[in-house]
């Protein structure tokens, strides 16, 4: 290592709702950039960015997988239409095929999904809940915009607990004219 990366520390990590696709083929960097149609599918919590990443792994082969399927941190995105040539019907057609592959592999690998954090086919990136971004050599930023970082964990349960005590403290002691101090 050399003295100035020794002096500079650790290489700062990604925000956790951001992923940078560096595909293998500059094609599949066209084709997310260029879609026109996208669904995005949230596993449950108890899916693992590991688990979603081999189940998209046992997709078709890469070359052809990275053209239509992302995985992030608490999903699949599946996109479709970078050719604008392609009419309509027949690339609805064509996405709604991925969906059913990607489904399959899904169901396979016993992981459900949260239907209820799902976005089925939107006619933008942005309506997908993610924004693109392309950088250098092929690659793009992904920004998963609906990720907030919140886990649902059942340990959260007891700090909230005590916040909720915190605030009706406070509101007695606003009630009875005492004075709040700020936290």
């Amino acid at each position: 290592m050399s003295k100035a990366n020794a002096n500079q520390g650790p290489l700062p990590a990604l925000p956790h709702n951001v992923l940078i696709f560096s595909p293998s083929s500059l094609d599949a960097a066209k084709a997310l950039l260029n879609g026109r149609i996208f669904t995005k599918l949230a596993a449950t919590t108890r899916t693992t960015p590991e688990q979603l990443a081999a189940v998209v792994q046992k997709i078709t082969p890469k070359e052809s997988r990275e053209k239509f399927c992302l995985p992030f941190r608490k999903g699949i995105l599946i996109f479709d239409g970078a050719d604008p040539e392609t009419e309509q019907e027949k690339l609805t057609d064509e996405h709604h095929e991925h969906f059913r592959e990607v489904c399959l592999a899904l169901k396979d690998a016993d992981i459900n999904l949260d239907f209820s954090a799902c976005i089925f086919d939107a006619d933008q990136i942005l309506k997908a809940g993610f924004q693109l971004d392309a950088m250098s050599q092929g690659a793009v930023l992904v920004i998963d915009l609906m990720d907030s970082g919140d886990e649902d964990d059942d340990d959260d349960s007891d700090d909230e607990d005590e916040d909720d005590e915190v605030t009706e403290a406070k509101l007695n002691a606003l009630v009875s004219g005492n004075t709040v101090q700020a936290q």
